[in-house]
């Protein structure tokens, strides 16, 4: 068995994670653009099916935002993550190589483009380059919860459990945006083979959470640490009504 890297949890009252989270903070949607609900551009278009899973039509659309909008580089990037969804990684590929080779890009889309690099290659479990993809990224932003993260889970893939650890001891239980602790956790428990630590870790993201933040994470984290699927079943689902409470402490 596997030395847990990670710090126990705090001995905070559950009471105290509930009230913060009650604040109605939402974790920031992940490379979503502030779009006004009447635009009814092919990119937007593609936007909601994208978000809505519906990842053929969000394709099509997409491919008329770009000949709209050549040389977007939004629309590029979401051409990318539609492409990845449908597990067409070598054309995914080539729209980011395309994007690199833009004398036209601002610092702003040079991040992007980073960020949708390392996605991709954290999708494909090129957990070394999406290291490097992460890294640079902290670099010049060192508070990105999502992506310290996605390195958590790059390092944990990578076998550098140390590095993992480390980038782990600096999360929050009480950050009341972002699940980033618990699914850190989680990652770390799997890795360990504790299957009933994961499952309580997700649980209790969800539990502080609520489901729809909770599932946006679990998407990528399944996507990472595949055939994990059944074993945290019961995190996506609430419990029967009346027995919502509040958990006990943990133990310091």
């Amino acid at each position: 068995m596997k030395q847990r890297l990670f710090p126990t949890r705090p001995a905070c009252g559950w009471a105290i994670f509930l009230l913060v989270a009650g604040t109605g903070l939402l974790v920031r949607a992940q490379s979503d653009p502030d779009i006004p609900d009447n635009d009814r551009t092919p990119y937007h278009q593609a936007l909601l099916n994208y978000k809505g899973g519906n990842y053929d039509a969000a394709r099509l659309f997409i491919d008329q935002a770009e000949k709209a909008q050549p040389g977007s580089v939004p629309v590029e990037l979401l051409k990318v993550r539609i492409l990845s969804e449908q597990h067409d990684y070598p054309q995914a590929r080539r729209v980011l190589e395309n994007l690199e080779g833009n004398t036209a890009l601002t610092p702003a889309d040079g991040l992007a483009i980073t960020l949708a690099t390392g996605d991709l290659d954290l999708r494909q479990h090129h957990f070394a380059d999406a290291s490097k993809h992460y890294e640079s990224l902290l670099a010049q932003k060192s508070d990105d919860l999502d992506v310290k993260l996605k390195l958590i889970y790059a390092c944990i893939g990578n076998n550098n459990l140390v590095e993992a650890g480390r980038l782990a001891s600096e999360l929050s239980a009480l950050d009341a945006s972002n699940p980033a602790y618990y699914f850190a956790r989680a990652a770390l428990a799997k890795d360990t083979g504790n299957s009933v630590e994961e499952e309580q870790d997700i649980g209790q993201a969800r539990t502080i959470y609520g489901i729809t933040i909770t599932n946006r994470y679990l998407k990528t984290y399944l996507e990472v640490f595949s055939g994990n699927k059944n074993s945290i079943s019961s995190a996506l689902n609430p419990p029967p009504a009346g027995t919502n409470a509040a958990p006990a402490p943990a133990k310091p």
